[in-house]
């Protein structure tokens, strides 16, 4: 009667991070499909005030689709529009600093302090 009265070995907890290290805590919580949406229209709106100046080069190459030309009438008075607006402002100051490091000398493949 020993055997029947020992305690039962209990489960082991079923572990807390998956195979992504990604808690399951965290994983179960999750945005419903509205908020995503929500999401997804405010990172446009976000690119649409401050990327405006890529707008008309992207529209370009959409002009033999058939709303082409008025998809470029519209995002180069957009661009206009932010323009005016001062907000193209980050996007100018950025080209500009990558124009600098693109055309700054680089080292060309000299180990430092091999002279």
């Amino acid at each position: 009667m020993v055997a029947l009265e020992r305690d039962l070995p209990q489960p082991a907890p079923p572990p807390s991070i998956s195979a992504d290290a990604i808690p399951l805590s965290a994983r179960r919580v999750g945005g419903s499909p509205r908020q995503v949406l929500e999401v997804v229209a405010i990172g446009t709106l976000v690119l649409g005030l401050f990327a405006s100046r890529d707008l008309p080069s992207w529209t370009e190459r959409l002009a033999q689709t058939r709303f082409g030309a008025s998809l470029d009438a519209a995002a180069t008075t957009w661009d206009e529009a932010m323009s005016r607006l001062g907000l193209t402002a980050p996007h100018e100051a950025l080209r500009r600093g990558v124009r600098r490091l693109i055309e700054q000398p680089w080292d060309s493949g000299k180990a430092a302090g091999s002279d």
